[in-house]
C-alpha cells in the first residue's frame, strides 16, 4: 500500500441544487412487473421542488487519525466509528474524536469494518485478525493473521467474517458460534475464496461478494444448508462485488465493478455509467431515510430518486471522489468516507439536506428520530430491519 497521508484543509461549501446540475433519466428495462424503474418507484420517492445540499469535510486537521476511510458505522448510541488503513479506529461522541490503535490493543491499525452486537460491544475487522472492545477496553477475539475485510452478525447473533489475500492468509468465511470458529471454503461450496463482503438479508441467509485478485467469482447465497451462486453467467453484471444490500420490497442490490446488478428471485437487471451512475466501480450503497438512494463510487457519489440521476464529485464539495462507504446518521446528515489512494488526500465528508445543521450545532439538540425505513447505512452495512 502506498504511503500515509498528511493533513488536508476543512472545506465547507454549499453545492447547487439538483435541477442546477445535470441530471439523467433512468431508462425502462424489462416490462410489466418486472421493469426496474416500477420496482424502483415502490419506495423511492422524487421531490417536486428539487433538495439543495451543503458539503463539509473532516480531515486529520480535525482529529482523525489517517484520511483513509475503510468504514464508517454508527452504533446503538449514535456514536459514529470510523475505520481508517494505517490510523486505526476512530469514535466521533461529544463533538470530538476518540483514536485507538496498536498501542492500545489492536491487531492492525488497518480497520476494515465495524459492527456492534445485541450486548452493545464493538466488533472490529483488521488487515490482521479481529478484536472486540467492551467498554474501553479491546481483547483479541481470533482470527489472528487473517487479512479480514467484512464482517456480520445473523439473527443467532454468530458472528461471520470474511477474509481475503488467500495467497497470504488462506482467504475463506468463517463463523463464530459463541464457542468456536468454522471456516468454510471453495470445498463446503463458497463461490471464491477471498471475500469482501458478507450480507445478512431479511430472511436470515448470509450472502458472499468475491474478489479473486480482481477477476471475481460472483455471489453466493447460504440458506444454512447449501450455497447458491450466482456470476456473470447467470445474469450478474460482474462477477467481482464489492457490496450489495436489500431494498425494501426485497431485491437484492450487487455492486461490482462493473455497474450495479439486482436480482428480484428471478430476473437480473442492470445499471452502468450508461444510465447514469458517475462511475461503474461501486463500493457501497444506501436508501436513506427521504426515500433517495447514495451509491459510491470509483468517480464520485450518485443520486437516484426514482426518477433521475445526479452526482457529486471533488468539484461540487466531496472530499475525495473514491467513495468506499456511506452512513447516514440520526440526524438525517449523510457521511461519506473516501479512500483515494492519493497521498495526503482523503477524509469524511457530510452532506446536509437544506435546513439541517452543521455538526457541531447539531450536537446541541435532541433530534426526532427520521422516519424508518429500511436502510444500508454501508458500508452502511447494518442488516438489521
Amino acid at each position: 500500500m502506498k504511503g500515509l497521508p498528511g493533513p488536508t484543509k476543512k472545506d465547507t461549501r454549499s453545492v447547487a441544487t439538483m435541477a442546477e446540475k445535470q441530471v439523467m433519466k433512468l431508462p425502462e428495462q424489462g416490462g410489466g412487473k418486472h421493469s426496474l424503474r416500477a420496482m424502483l418507484k415502490q419506495y423511492l420517492q422524487a421531490n417536486a421542488i428539487p433538495e439543495k445540499l451543503t458539503w463539509e469535510s473532516i480531515t486529520v486537521r480535525n482529529g482523525l487519525p489517517h484520511n483513509w476511510i475503510y468504514d464508517l458505522y454508527q452504533d446503538s448510541v449514535n456514536r459514529i466509528w470510523a475505520g481508517t488503513w494505517g490510523g486505526g479506529l476512530a469514535v466521533y461522541e461529544g463533538n470530538r474524536w476518540r483514536v485507538y490503535t496498536r498501542k492500545d490493543g489492536l491487531h492492525s491499525n488497518e480497520v476494515t469494518c465495524i459492527r456492534e452486537d445485541k450486548a452493545g460491544r464493538i466488533w472490529i475487522a483488521t488487515d490482521n485478525g479481529l478484536n472486540v472492545m467492551d467498554g474501553e477496553h479491546i481483547a483479541d477475539a481470533g482470527l489472528a493473521g487473517k487479512s479480514l475485510l467484512n464482517i456480520t452478525f445473523d439473527w443467532e447473533g454468530n458472528l461471520w467474517a470474511g477474509c481475503w489475500r488467500a495467497a497470504l492468509s488462506g482467504g475463506g468465511l468463517y463463523k463464530y458460534d459463541h464457542h468456536a470458529w468454522t471456516c468454510l471454503s471453495t470445498r463446503q461450496d463458497l463461490p471464491g475464496l477471498e471475500i469482501l463482503k458478507v450480507f445478512l438479508d431479511s430472511r436470515g441467509q448470509i450472502w458472499v461478494g468475491t474478489y479473486e485478485q480482481g477477476i471475481g467469482a460472483g455471489a453466493g447465497c447460504f440458506d444454512g444448508k447449501h450455497w447458491k451462486n450466482y456470476s456473470s453467467r447467470d445474469g450478474l453484471i460482474d462477477d467481482c462485488v464489492y457490496s450489495m444490500f436489500e431494498d425494501p420490497a426485497g431485491n437484492m442490490w450487487f455492486g461490482t465493478i462493473g455497474g450495479i446488478s439486482v436480482f428480484d428471485g428471478k430476473q437480473w437487471h442492470s445499471m452502468t455509467s450508461k444510465n447514469g451512475l458517475v462511475d461503474d466501480r461501486v463500493y457501497c450503497m444506501l436508501i436513506d431515510s427521504k426515500k433517495k438512494m447514495w451509491f459510491g463510487t470509483e468517480g464520485g457519489v450518485s443520486h437516484f430518486d426514482g426518477n433521475a440521476w445526479t452526482s457529486y464529485t471533488k468539484q461540487d464539495g466531496l472530499v475525495e471522489n473514491l467513495v468506499r462507504t456511506i452512513v447516514e446518521n440520526r440526524d438525517g446528515s449523510l457521511w461519506f468516507g473516501t479512500y483515494p489512494y492519493t497521498v495526503g488526500q482523503g477524509g469524511i465528508s457530510i452532506c446536509r439536506y437544506q435546513g439541517q445543521k452543521s455538526l457541531p450545532d447539531s450536537m446541541l439538540d435532541i433530534l426526532p428520530e427520521p422516519p424508518k425505513t429500511r436502510q444500508l447505512p454501508a458500508s452502511s452495512d447494518k442488516e438489521h430491519y
